[in-house]
């Protein structure tokens, strides 16, 4: 264990628990401690320094906001490597003839010309509504866009109002919105214990602190969620109850309705990504529609239509439109009424329901071709769900396990980029089995991949 060598003083104006953060980065930065040091307990550092144990865990979250330290549950604190930048970027890969790529959850290629083709004929039909497009609008999106959008959603089974639910640069965009609405740096946000790597990445950007919580088969834990706001007091907590990523989890109605229960004992938001929502033929009602007052809700077209429409949408209670209204604002003024335009087409013509259905039969059949091959092994998933969480042999280390299978282009994404700073990672890999230009190459890595799993490294017909 580090020891700290630091001197506080009453004299000067910044606080106690400031002064030990600011030393804790001067020792860091002069090489006085190195990555990977484990801090001295909040008892030890309190008892040394004389302070309260108090002062001391207010310093330790300081330094953790500052992303100096990471908290590791159960194990201590440790120093963070500032070489590695945790953050997750979405990249347009160059994928080799040869190569099969679970990287990434995207819908099934197939072609959209024609369905595109005509919704914009449809809509330059109209001069005058065209040109009105081509101005200026409300932050929200046009009134007659929202409520074809949530008229249609509504037939989904998602509870969301033209009045109340906002229009974004897709569900990306609308977790910006949510950490830039409600949250502010310092403040503490819980996810589940592996999570979109997307909103870890907006959370650090923001100064934000997050906090991973138990899982198990039905998602997150109720007695751990309450655990975990009793020792961080969060300001809300984000999930995503249908078809988890990276997990493939979806919380049955009883799960969700415990969940709801302890975030109300807690006065605790609860920020719903939806994003999968529309996939399944059927799941459980989405949180919102069991607790309005309790939840903001996210969703998007991109898993359901197309990602390059970038649609998405936000809505929060009703105290909150304001604020969400002037952070849309502030953000990109508007969202761009061309793109809702043909979305709206899109819908009313009848084609959003057609897509939908031919990414439901298309993933269905990829699922099918998952469990020919990987159904002896540890995997988790569900029937329209693009990716599959697999949990490794006790024989393979992950780092080996990336390694091999990228040696024989197959690109696996690590549990690494899904857990939250100071959590442990699980020795698992998500398969993006969406991502596949075609059933033949998913084929071709999901035979790789079960010959690497079928024996250990030592073993395996392919050699490290």
């Amino acid at each position: 264990m580090t020891i700290l060598n630091m001197t506080l003083s009453s004299d000067i104006k910044t606080p106690l628990y400031r002064q030990i953060a600011d030393n804790i980065a001067a020792a860091i930065e002069q090489g006085e401690i190195s990555t990977g040091s484990k801090l001295p307990t909040h008892r030890a550092l309190a008892d040394q320094l004389q302070v309260t144990v108090g002062t001391v865990t207010r310093a330790y979250a300081e330094a953790e906001r500052r992303h100096l330290v990471e908290a590791r549950i159960g194990a201590g604190t440790y120093v963070c490597d500032s070489r590695q930048s945790n953050s997750w970027v979405y990249q347009i890969e160059e994928v080799a003839p040869n190569e099969c790529n679970f990287g990434y959850n995207i819908p099934p290629r197939f072609d959209r010309s024609d369905m595109l083709s005509q919704a914009m004929a449809n809509i330059s039909a109209n001069p005058a509504e065209l040109n009105e497009m081509m101005l200026y609008q409300p932050p929200e999106g046009i009134e007659k866009h929202r409520q074809i959008a949530s008229q249609w959603l509504n037939q989904q089974g998602i509870a969301v109002s033209p009045e109340l639910m906002y229009f974004t640069s897709g569900a990306q965009h609308a977790a910006e919105l949510l950490l830039s609405t409600f949250c502010r740096a310092g403040d503490t946000v819980l996810v589940e214990h592996v999570c979109y790597p997307g909103f870890l990445t907006l959370a650090k950007q923001h100064g934000i602190t997050v906090k991973g919580v138990e899982m198990d088969e039905s998602g997150v834990c109720p007695r751990a969620l309450a655990s975990a706001c009793q020792l961080y007091q969060p300001r809300l907590i984000y999930l995503t109850p249908t078809q988890q990523n990276p997990t493939s989890i979806t919380m049955p109605l009883s799960r969700r309705e415990a969940v709801i229960s302890v975030c109300k004992q807690h006065d605790l938001l609860i920020a719903e990504d939806d994003i999968n929502g529309l996939l399944p033929l059927s799941s459980p009602p989405p949180l919102i529609n069991l607790a309005p007052e309790q939840v903001i809700h996210i969703g998007g077209l991109s898993k359901c239509l197309a990602p390059g429409l970038r649609l998405g949408y936000i809505q929060a209670p009703k105290q909150w439109q304001p604020h969400l209204s002037a952070a849309l604002y502030n953000h990109s003024l508007m969202i761009s009424p061309l793109l809702s335009a043909i979305a709206c087409e899109l819908i009313t013509q009848g084609q959003a329901d057609q897509v939908l259905d031919t990414i439901r039969n298309e993933i269905e059949q990829r699922q099918n071709i998952v469990q020919s091959y990987l159904g002896e092994f540890a995997i988790t998933t569900q029937k329209h769900s693009f990716h599959v969480w697999l949990k490794l042999p006790d024989y393979w280390r992950l780092t080996d396990f990336i390694t091999a299978a990228e040696q024989h282009n197959v690109i696996v994404k690590s549990a690494e980029h899904f857990t939250p700073p100071g959590g442990t990672i699980m020795p698992a890999v998500r398969l993006a089995i969406s991502s596949p230009t075609s059933q033949q190459t998913l084929i071709f890595g999901l035979e790789i991949l079960a010959d690497l799993l079928r024996q250990p490294p030592m073993t395996s017909p392919f050699p490290l």
